[in-house]
């Protein structure tokens, strides 16, 4: 009996030719918004959910309030923790801001 052989169809690879798309890069929830540097660019979630991805330009001291600065279409807006926000950063970001305090 041969080998099973995987036939090309349109859009597809052999088995032995997939390659298999990396992980994202691992990120991590911040509730100190106050001390993010504003070159910072943070993803926004909201109750979980993906808001955008943006550039901090500045808190309030209790870290409940913070303001997204403006980049491309996206306006400057401002978020408060109570209404579900969440600050996510990946791992890079994190060591950066960590090493430059």
């Amino acid at each position: 009996m041969n080998a099973p052989t995987a036939h090309t169809v349109a859009g597809s690879f052999p088995i032995e030719r997939r390659t298999f798309t990396p992980h994202p890069p691992q990120s991590y929830r911040l509730d100190d918004w106050f001390h993010l540097p504003t070159t910072a660019t943070v993803e926004i979630r909201r109750n979980g959910t993906y808001v955008r991805t943006a550039r901090i330009e500045d808190a309030t001291p209790d870290s409940r309030i913070l303001w997204l600065a403006p980049e491309g279409v996206d306006s400057r807006i401002l978020i408060d923790k109570l209404d579900g926000y969440e600050v996510w950063i990946d791992a890079e970001q994190l060591y950066y801001i960590q090493q430059h305090r």
